[in-house]
């Protein structure tokens, strides 16, 4: 019987909906729950939540690659379910933590366990029709936002009512049903690519395989140059990461705003989900050259002001704004990748941009965390402004030869617009 290609999208944008509104019910608070611990003061919270960051990054930048190999040999449907039951596990350890050492840890076998969002784009780009990519690639990105943005509406309400640990034992249940969710309800037909049946050591079933199938891959100078600039951005993003939160309670005069917050993160996040989903469809209109580069310059100049605002609701107001330029970034790495690696090779390149991604976001945290500790918040958020600004100009640089097309994608579709598509997604 053949698989719905629709059935199996629609359920994992549910699922992994789920799954990211469990992690971001907690993950935006982490910083306010260090400070329940032996916290002296603002600053070492932020060294901590920098510490975090760090190493949740540098762990999935190390397993990242391996999964996506695991992915390409066994299936996605497998590394999906892994991601989500191992990730909610690790929150269900975060409940237990009596020292801020031992959350640490949780966090860093978070990295190396959880991953939903490079397994299920995995599965939607070698599961959806070419010609459906883009589209799908950005309600991908939506329901990453879209779950980002209820997660901390729900959270810090929650918090506030019944404690961290609960809602650490909640959260954590929720992405684990999501894992079983896939299993019982999405389907695959996998099968290993001819190459990899006859010498799997050949094609990432040993160290030697993997190392040459990275390097394959890198030599494509649009993937490699994509790479490279997602190091960069995710490095930017990292940088900033750790200090908001904190940078939103020092201009609340230390006061307990952790609802506040959990409001303001949602409404930048699903600012962000609505930009991308719609982006997502005008990729091949506009470009993705042109997307990456003004989603970068527009990101930088809201960092500038933000890092500017003198209340709460100013800053408010600016974090959502930003939603709108990171919602047009994030998709585009994503989409690059299926213009230029073929569907066998998908679950190796977007583990390696994953690894890539990984990396920037762990080189980050930590040096947010020490330069907002030591020369003061505001100067974190002008720092990383110039970043954006550098990073805008040496991607267009970098991508000005690129000649980037959609595969097989019908020249009528290109200016559909998000509810025609969807109609004709519903009435195949």
């Amino acid at each position: 019987m053949e698989i719905s290609w629709k059935r199996n999208f629609y359920t994992l944008w549910c699922a992994e909906l789920f799954a990211i509104i469990g992690f971001h019910a907690v993950q935006p608070f982490l910083a306010y729950y260090i400070q329940e611990f032996d916290v002296e003061n603002l600053e070492e919270a932020l060294l901590w939540s920098g510490y975090m960051g760090s190493v949740a990054g540098f762990a999935m930048a190390l397993s990242a690659p391996i999964w996506g190999a695991v992915a390409d040999r066994f299936g996605r449907k497998s590394m999906v379910v892994r991601s989500m039951v191992g990730g909610g596990l690790t929150v269900f350890f975060m409940a237990y933590a009596d020292t801020v050492t031992e959350l640490l840890i949780a966090r860093m076998l978070q990295g190396a366990l959880a991953g939903t969002v490079t397994a299920c784009i995995t599965m939607v780009s070698t599961t959806t029709p070419k010609q459906h990519l883009g589209y799908a690639m950005g309600m991908m990105q939506g329901a990453f936002l879209l779950g980002a943005a209820l997660g901390p509406l729900a959270g810090g309400p929650f918090i506030e009512a019944y404690g961290y640990q609960a809602i650490f034992l909640v959260s954590g249940a929720m992405v684990v049903a999501a894992g079983f969710a896939v299993q019982l309800l999405v389907s695959e037909e996998f099968t290993k690519s001819q190459p990899e049946e006859k010498d799997a050591s050949a094609s990432g079933g040993s160290l030697d395989g993997f190392m040459a199938d990275t390097k394959r891959l890198l030599r494509l100078k649009p993937f490699f140059i994509t790479v490279l600039s997602l190091v960069l951005i995710q490095f930017a993003y990292g940088v900033i990461m750790p200090v908001v939160p904190l940078f939103l309670q020092q201009l609340a005069g230390h006061a307990e705003i952790i609802t506040e917050a959990g409001f303001i993160f949602s409404l930048m996040s699903l600012t962000g989900a609505l930009s991308s989903a719609l982006m997502g469809g005008w990729t091949e209109r506009i470009g993705v050259k042109r997307m990456l580069f003004w989603g970068l310059l527009s990101t930088a100049v809201f960092l500038a002001f933000q890092g500017s605002a003198q209340s709460v609701l100013t800053f408010a107001v600016l974090q959502v704004m930003g939603g709108l330029a990171t919602g047009a970034v994030r998709p585009v790495a994503n989409t690059i990748t299926t213009y230029v690696v073929s569907e066998e090779d998908r679950g190796k390149a977007f583990g390696i941009m994953t690894s890539a991604s990984a990396l920037g976001w762990a080189l980050g945290p930590s040096m947010g965390g020490y330069l907002g500790s030591t020369t003061g918040f505001r100067s974190v958020f002008y720092a990383t402004a110039l970043l954006f600004l550098g990073v805008a100009f040496w991607t267009r640089w970098a991508m000005r030869e690129l000649v980037l097309q959609a595969p097989s994608t019908p020249h009528r579709r290109v200016g559909q617009s998000i509810g025609g598509r969807i109609r004709s997604l519903w009435g195949r």
